[in-house]
């Protein structure tokens, strides 16, 4: 959910097909992950013809968090 969220805050048009291709998660799943978004997080996420756009990150997860998560800086060895 945090790598879709920060692809559509990244891209500049972020249509379902974009998406898709930068998180490297199939459409289906990327529009399942934008919805459990909206309903357990709170993200308002709107749609503009094909373009999503987050118009509010709710109160849970954080915009810099989600970023991270995209360039897999969260994914660090443990140890």
């Amino acid at each position: 959910m945090l790598s879709v969220l920060a692809a559509i805050d990244s891209l500049d048009s972020a249509t379902l097909v974009k998406l898709a291709e930068r998180t490297g998660i199939d459409k289906k799943t990327v529009t399942s992950l934008i919805e459990q978004a909206r309903t357990q997080a709170g993200v308002i996420v709107a749609k503009n013809g094909p373009v999503y756009i987050i118009q509010e990150w709710g109160p849970v997860i954080k915009k810099n968090g989600a970023r991270m998560c995209l360039e897999g800086a969260l994914n660090a060895p443990k140890i």
